[in-house]
């Protein structure tokens, strides 16, 4: 060959050369050769022109962007830019300009018959457009955590309400734009007080702080209307209309009438929408299929933290891949302390590793409840959705279906074979527990459920890779290799221990160190069967605390091992590559880096949490409460004129014996522990009397006095009527469908007999003081039927039953007895063989260790086989989660791209006439008309702010304050900053809007106007030429621009400076936006008209509002004036401000 290489050609053939070019008498140039490679360069970059521009959706699939599946490898650049596909109908709203005829988003036909408030579905939306159900679920929240999700909502609002305005009024399609309902479920929200159900001080609660929270969003003092309250059979409903336009609904349950648990509140809300709402809406299966696909429930927990955009990433997904049921994105920990700091490095391993390895390999297994997007389609499977309804009634299924259920709801959708993903870029807050119980019975609730769960996919491992593509028996060994090294965690951990007090102290023999190791836990492990578990959990905090002070003789050791035989020693290169594989992931999370500096707690912390949490969570496997949030109480408002109570003070030695389970919850105990009685009476028990006689002679005669109130209810309630007032008939009672449900008996409570065909109802929370401003409302009956069965098929409050309840207690402790053996049996084992195996070796003096030869003849570490076997699929485990995580982190980058918008430039050093409108710049100008800020009053004393409103309504408004004669100015300046006050009491956004809306078609007419005085003085309209700098009347023009909207951002400023110049724009702004506000001020004119019409012949289901004759004449006027034509409609016109 090398010959064949040698001769100026090449023979392939008898009759077929292939010549060699070579350089002859020294570099000659072809300038024909030259020139057509220029011009088929240019040639190519002429005909890949689209390439350049976004013409379809993010995170596009490759086999829609591309024409054929393979490429060139030879010519791989020309072959994938000619290979991209060229689809014109996708055009990408975000580069289209405003004013296109093509592309303009025509005005919708049924704006004038939309009902604000009323009607689900909205001018705007169509089938393909994502809507949303934000379900949050609140318990025992406090106020700042309330706060947290409140923020997010109002986030969502105005993020929602800006996108609804720039597609109405500006006509820009946007390809992101979205509809939401917030719904909030209150569990236990009421209380019951002399046989009257009064809502609780959690609900009080966050009716305090929707105050605070939307201060902290619009950045100036907001309210909004009292909520309007409903009476249901569930228990209550509060509805706010949000500052967009929005709903935000709580939904009060009552345990009374309607099951509760977190679990029973994702059914309940999970029939409601994808059962009643959704199948309510009529039409083909094909339509009500596409709604399905694209409606969604974002799951969320009453102390998460997010951002409009992190949700934007997670419908991104889902409109990727059509099969994906759930997705997740990334939960950072808040909070304060060294818990937090723990959870924090916690976190960012189990994602970085964790679920980065999940994705790419197979599927995520656990989408958080706290912050997940769930597929409305794939809830409603059959196979999912209910089956998610079963109650438990196995002990298994206490573990599986109640502890962790977001991770059961996963296992569903994965076992029908939709696929879970995990978006990294999708960042989300919540608040993690503070402290060492809390945390510990919060893990206590997850280990257990997160292994059963994962034990079902593997035993039904056959099933699922046939059902789910995306499973493959890769992933399924993996999960294998996982769940194995998980349950012998513990006894690693232990023989870590083992051998860092051996190390630190080798005058100690093996067996007295195992000794060493061996009691605490032990003794442990008898806590878990026999004590309390504040017992249990102030002795793990006491024994962590010593594994902490052991750790550090584990880096002892691992730095004198390191000296003694350096790189030749499997201990210190897998040390060095675990903490280098930390290092990096931490480097390419650069957001995320200084969760790194708390690593060292999670080492110190190894042996806690991986033993004992272990240990802790399995001995504790038949107590299924929920373990957080159990205690605390809502701070009640205290009354006018009541002393604050001062809060007793204890000892330390008093909040120990708390702590360990020796006191009570006060403090006290039978013997006085303090300094001053220490030398008085040590021991001496405390002579506090035998009240226990007299506390249970007086719960005996209160729950006496209740039950007499419950057998015989109060004359004032309504009996024999339905919601409305009307007489419900063939309604079944609870107790005829009671024997559907496991372990349920006929109930005795009045408030679910029928009495006459109809319920009896308790109103009495509706009339509570805090909810004196509300207006009552009521749900229509269908509504009503459907939450009647709903309760009667699967959320029936069960009965308690205590023989059943003591077979489940007696099965609960068999399976954790069962559990126990299995888990501490192989550990005990594997402890014992690797023990026996070190001991054998020391005793032989090293003759079943292998010594690893070095390459400078230095000694080299002795390894048993067995123990470097584990040490090496432990590693093997972590390199695969390193290569996944680099794979999963270049598709989030990809993603993070796909949403950036990259300047080259800056926006002053390009002028404003080559810069186009896209939905960005669109967004960013909304948002700053419809904020309210400080400045809106401060404005008013300028020129542009003084022709804002109507001279009439200024007339009449400052009679109140004093005559508005002209001949004291001040006195109108003040009557307006009045009247202004008092608007910004209830004021919503989109009335922000259309007020500088207004300024800015009044900018666009003084505009409109100078050009054409320019044009009839005989100058020519100049057509700016391209130029890399803003020229002298740009910023001239910009500067006007600003004084007249003077709080508006550079960015704003100059996008209006653009519309300006843009004829198109300025025509569409000056006629569009007056039609579509005249048809939006006439549909909620006739809404209210109709809603009180309605409500006066009693076929209403809200409260008559008030209307005046001045409606029905401002009605009139709206009506004359839309019939006129449309080129009249933008001249000399106002548009009424009205809210929306």
């Amino acid at each position: 060959m090398a010959g064949e290489f040698s001769r100026d050609e090449l023979s392939i053939t008898d009759a077929c050369y292939l010549p060699f070019p070579r350089w002859e008498d020294g570099l000659q140039y072809d300038w024909s050769m030259i020139l057509a490679s220029i011009l088929g360069y240019i040639s190519i970059v002429c005909l890949t022109t689209h390439i350049w521009r976004q013409g379809s959706d993010r995170m596009q699939r490759e086999e829609t962007m591309f024409v054929q599946p393979m490429y060139c490898g030879v010519l791989l650049e020309q072959s994938l830019v000619l290979n991209r596909r060229r689809d014109e109908e996708d055009t990408k709203g975000r580069d289209v300009k405003v004013g296109a005829k093509e592309t303009e988003l025509p005005i919708p036909e049924n704006l004038e018959e939309w009902q604000p408030g009323e009607d689900d579905w909205s001018p705007l939306r169509t089938e393909q457009t994502p809507f949303i159900y934000l379900c949050a679920t609140l318990w025992h929240e406090t106020e700042n955590e309330m706060i947290q999700i409140l923020k997010s909502l109002f986030r969502m609002d105005d993020d929602q309400c800006a996108r609804r305005n720039l597609q109405l009024f500006f006509g820009l399609r946007d390809p992101d734009y979205y509809e939401f309902e917030a719904h909030i479920f209150f569990d236990d929200a009421f209380d019951y007080v002399d046989g009257n159900s009064v809502a609780n001080g959690y609900v009080k609660q966050l009716m305090r702080t929707i105050d605070g929270a939307i201060s902290s969003v619009h950045t100036y003092g907001m309210k909004i209307p009292p909520p309007s309250k409903i009476d249901t059979p569930y228990g209550g409903r509060l509805i706010w209309r949000l500052p967009g336009g929005n709903k935000m609904i709580a939904h009060l349950k009552d345990k009374a009438k309607i099951r509760h648990r977190k679990r029973w509140s994702q059914v309940m809300y999970m029939y409601y929408f994808l059962a009643h709402k959704l199948l309510s809406m009529g039409g083909s299966k094909e339509r009500i299929k596409t709604i399905a696909d694209n409606t969604f429930v974002l799951a969320l927990d009453g102390d998460v933290d997010f951002q409009p955009s992190a949700l934007r990433l997670l419908i991104d997904r889902m409109k990727r891949n059509a099969n994906v049921g759930a997705a997740c994105g990334r939960i950072h920990p808040i909070g304060s302390g060294p818990m937090v700091w723990y959870q924090k490095f916690e976190y960012a391993v189990s994602h970085w590793l964790q679920k980065a390895t999940e994705h790419v390999l197979g599927c995520v297994l656990c989408s958080p409840g706290c912050f997940s997007l769930f597929r409305g389609s794939a809830l409603m499977d059959d196979n999912v959705m209910k089956r998610y309804t079963t109650p438990p009634t196995e002990a298994r299924h206490y573990v599986q279906y109640d502890q962790g259920e977001d991770r059961w709801l996963c296992t569903l959708l994965l076992q029908q074979g939709y696929r879970v993903e995990y978006c990294a870029a999708s960042d989300a807050l919540t608040y993690a527990p503070e402290g060492f119980y809390e945390f510990y019975n919060q893990r206590r609730r997850w280990t257990p459920s997160t292994m059963a769960n994962i034990l079902d996919l593997l035993l039904d491992f056959r099933n699922v890779t046939k059902r789910n593509n995306d499973i493959s028996m890769l992933y399924v060994m993996y999960q294998m290799l996982l769940m194995i090294s998980s349950i012998l965690t513990p006894g690693t951990i232990f023989l870590m221990v083992l051998g860092a007090i051996n190390m630190a102290y080798p005058q100690l023999s093996l067996y007295w160190a195992l000794v060493l190791n061996l009691v605490p836990v032990a003794v442990f492990i008898l806590l878990c069967y026999v004590a309390k578990s504040d017992t249990q959990l102030a002795y793990a905090a006491i024994l962590s605390t010593i594994y902490s002070l052991v750790m550090m003789l584990v880096i002892v050791g691992l730095i004198k091992q390191a000296a003694d035989n350096g790189f030749c020693s499997v201990t210190t290169v897998f040390l060095l590559f675990v903490a280098g594989v930390f290092v990096i992931s931490a480097f390419i999370h650069p957001q995320e880096f200084w969760c790194i500096l708390h690593g060292f707690l999670y080492f110190l912390a190894i042996p806690s949490m991986s033993m004992l949490l272990m240990l802790y969570s399995i001995g504790n496997l038949h107590v299924v409460s929920w373990g957080t949030r159990e205690t605390p109480k809502p701070a009640q408002a205290q009354k006018p004129g009541e002393a604050s109570k001062p809060v007793e003070k204890k000892g330390a030695v008093a909040e120990w014996l708390e702590k360990i389970g020796i006191a009570d919850k006060e403090g006290k105990s039978g013997y006085r522990f303090s300094f001053g009685n220490l030398f008085r009476c040590v021991c001496c028990p405390t002579d506090t009397g035998d009240t226990g006689d007299m506390k249970l002679s007086a719960i005996l005669d209160r729950l006496d006095e209740l039950e007499a109130k419950i057998v015989d209810p109060p004359g004032s309630h309504v009996t024999g009527m339905d919601f409305r007032g009307e007489k419900e008939v063939d309604n079944k009672t609870f107790s005829e469908v009671s024997d559907m449900f496991e372990g349920a008996k006929d109930r005795v409570n009045p408030l679910f007999e029928d009495d006459a065909g109809g319920p009896k109802m308790n109103r009495s929370w509706l009339e509570d003081a805090d909810f004196k401003k509300s207006a009552q409302e009521y749900i229509k009956p269908d509504e009503t039927k459907f939450w009647v069965e709903l309760i009667a098929s699967y959320l029936f409050p069960l009965e308690e039953d205590k023989k059943q309840q003591a077979k489940t207690k007696e099965e609960l402790l068999e399976l954790r007895n069962t559990v126990c053996l299995f888990f501490l049996l192989v550990n005990a084992l594997f402890v014992t063989i690797v023990f026996s195996l070190q001991q054998v070796n020391s005793d032989s003096g090293g003759s079943i260790a292998i010594e690893l030869p070095c390459a400078d003849g230095a000694k080299g570490e002795a390894i048993e086989p067995i123990s470097i076997a584990f040490t090496a699929v432990f590693g093997v485990l972590l390199l695969i989660q390193f290569l996944c995580m680099c794979v999963h982190r270049m598709s989030t980058f990809l993603q993070i791209l796909s949403i950036t918008e990259v300047n080259v430039r800056s926006p002053r050093q390009v002028s404003s006439d080559e810069r186009e409108i896209t939905v960005e710049k669109g967004l960013q100008l909304v948002k700053n008309m419809q904020a309210l800020k400080d400045d809106d009053v401060k404005s008013m004393a300028s020129v542009d702010a003084s022709v804002a409103e109507g001279e009439q309504r200024d007339a009449e408004e400052t009679d109140v304050v004093g005559q508005n004669d002209g001949t004291d100015p001040r006195k109108n300046l003040w009557a307006k900053l009045a009247r202004r006050r008092r608007e910004q009491q209830y004021s919503t956004l989109s009335n922000n809007f259309m007020r500088n809306f207004k300024k800015l078609q009044r900018h666009m007419e003084d505009t409109e106007m100078s050009s054409n005085m320019n044009l009839t003085a005989g100058n020519t309209l100049r057509v700016p030429a391209f130029s890399f700098s803003p020229t002298e009347e740009d910023v001239t023009e910009r500067k006007t621009v600003r004084r007249k909207f003077n709080r508006f951002d550079w960015k704003s400023v100059s996008t209006i400076v653009q519309m300006s110049k843009d004829p198109r724009i300025k025509q569409s702004i000056l006629k569009r936006g007056n039609v579509v506000a005249k048809r939006w001020q006439r549909a909620a004119l006739r809404a209210k008209i109709q809603n009180a019409t309605d409500g006066a012949d009693g076929g209403g289901y809200a409260v008559p509002r008030k209307v005046t004759i001045a409606d029905i004449a401002q009605l009139a006027v709206v009506d004359n004036e839309s019939n006129a034509p449309s080129e009249t409609e933008s001249e000399g016109e106002v548009i009424q401000q009205t809210t929306f």
